[in-house]
């Protein structure tokens, strides 16, 4: 087995799959942030809709929200396998700030716990993406940020519905049980398995455009859930209709996926097209003011894609395990939480530039995601991390290459491409194929295969002849030709 196969099938190994009850306790994260956390001060929205006993400093806010997100970053890249056991004591020490708000104490020492609150939220952020791209399997992660995260998702809703008064001590209470929840989930998941990364001495090439991609569309999905937010929060009864409309979406995602076989990339079309179609009408209600809630249902459905960023880090995880996954999501998130705050200071009096700043970006990440998306989903189709060994030649080559296969029969985009090419594809043309299909180029090919360069671009030009083809993106339509999603 070379050093690539021994690395994947050491990680394969130790992903866990929960149950949804489980996942839900650790899908109270998402619900005690979104609910208690996000929406506390102006740092991170156009107004702050819990009502906080004490007054809430914007920029001492900032300063811990940018301290916790970076100590996380740090954590994830230099200790990751601690973070099981800093989750615990964190969660800990965040449910002994939400007790202390029970507590007669002073506005200072009060404001005090909450910062130490909203301190542990951000610092926990990364380590939220990081379990679900380092531990989870594929099913239980969609499981996790569909199911769970729409479950949850419903009581943020409530809290910051407009239609009746939620008073304080509700929002107190809800910290209290969202963390216990967290807690038992911490304590659940196994302190001594993390996956092992990949280091230089594994000669390991990586699929460098795809990654850049995948880090763009983060960064962009996240501007695009921080813009909806904002837009709701300046529409009657916004908010609750965007996190019941995301609360929807998400609880679909996994019976449409499971039952009725929509890959997750597909349903991701949809929902970022929605999305953009969103800060349209959100444009429009400016002059068509009964368009304003279908504009907050269709940015609720464009919310999804954010939700989903862990997954599709999972997914570069099992191809390219990179301890850098996790800290680029996080820190590429933290960079957009920054810029947005600065958007809304510069552009707060002039909301319909905004939106059309915001419509500009959306319509960017629809064009990007078009783009990743054959990557992503044939990714997601050849999953598993089984590899032929190098040695025997293949064929003609001097060598056969160390690419993914699946499990069950490999009936699938292989034997689509050999009998869709007008002469018959070389072991290694089909070797290059999968390759190019995972987002490598030329020289990182070279490096994976052990072919030369000049090889490579030979393979490469005659797997296009034989498949009458020009261009990646018509090699992802003749491979998906009979092929069944999902």
């Amino acid at each position: 087995m070379d050093n690539r196969q021994v690395l994947l099938a050491e990680n394969e190994n130790k992903r866990l799959n929960f149950r949804l009850p489980i996942l839900i306790c650790f899908a109270m994260f998402a619900a005690w942030q979104m609910g208690m956390v996000h929406f506390s001060a102006e740092t991170l929205s156009i107004d702050g809709r819990t009502p906080l006993p004490v007054y809430i400093d914007d920029f001492t806010l900032t300063v811990i929200i940018s301290a916790g997100f970076i100590l996380s970053i740090l954590v994830m890249i230099f200790i990751p396998k601690t973070i099981v056991r800093i989750e615990r004591i964190t969660a800990s020490a965040a449910l002994f700030s939400a007790l202390v708000l029970y507590l007669p104490l002073s506005a200072d020492l009060l404001s005090i716990a909450l910062y130490l609150q909203f301190f542990c939220c951000c610092f926990m952020v990364g380590f939220e993406t990081a379990i679900i791209i380092g531990l989870f399997s594929e099913r239980t992660a969609i499981l996790h940020l569909s199911v769970a995260y729409g479950i949850t998702q419903i009581s943020v809703a409530f809290l910051h519905n407009d239609f009746f008064k939620i008073e304080y001590p509700v929002f107190r209470l809800f910290s209290v049980i969202a963390l216990v929840m967290m807690l038992f989930f911490f304590f659940r998941l196994p302190d001594s398995v993390w996956p092992r990364t990949v280091t230089k001495t594994d000669g390991l090439p990586v699929p460098k455009g795809l990654f850049a991609g995948v880090l763009l569309w983060t960064c962009m999905t996240c501007c695009l859930i921080l813009f909806a937010n904002a837009v709701a929060e300046g529409v009657p009864h916004g908010v609750f209709v965007l996190y019941i409309t995301t609360a929807i979406c998400l609880i679909l995602f996994y019976p449409l996926w499971k039952i009725f076989g929509s890959t997750p990339f597909r349903m991701l079309t949809v929902f970022i097209s929605m999305g953009a179609m969103g800060f349209v009408l959100a444009i429009a209600s400016f002059y068509v003011p009964s368009l304003s809630l279908v504009a907050i249902v269709f940015l609720g459905a464009g919310s999804v894609s954010c939700i989903m960023n862990p997954f599709v880090g999972l997914l570069l995880a099992k191809w390219y395990p990179s301890r850098f996954i996790a800290p680029a999501i996080i820190g590429v998130d933290l960079s957009m939480i920054l810029v947005h705050s600065i958007l809304l200071d510069i552009l707060r009096s002039n909301t319909i530039m905004l939106h059309i700043v915001y419509l500009v970006i959306a319509v960017a990440l629809v064009i990007l995601y078009l783009m990743l998306e054959p990557y992503l989903s044939f990714s997601f189709r050849n999953k598993a991390s089984v590899y032929r060994p190098v040695g025997e030649p293949a064929g003609e080559s001097a060598g056969e290459i160390a690419i993914p296969v699946s499990p069950e029969p490999d009936k699938n985009w292989r034997d689509i491409l050999q009998t869709n090419a007008f002469e018959t594809l070389l072991e290694g043309e089909l070797d290059i194929a999968g390759l190019i299909m995972l987002g490598y180029k030329n020289d990182d090919i070279a490096r994976e295969t052990r072919y030369t360069l000049n090889t490579v671009k030979s393979y490469r030009k005659n797997l296009y002849s034989k498949l009458q083809i020009h261009e990646t993106r018509e090699l992802f339509v003749v491979a998906r030709k009979v092929v069944k999603d999902i």
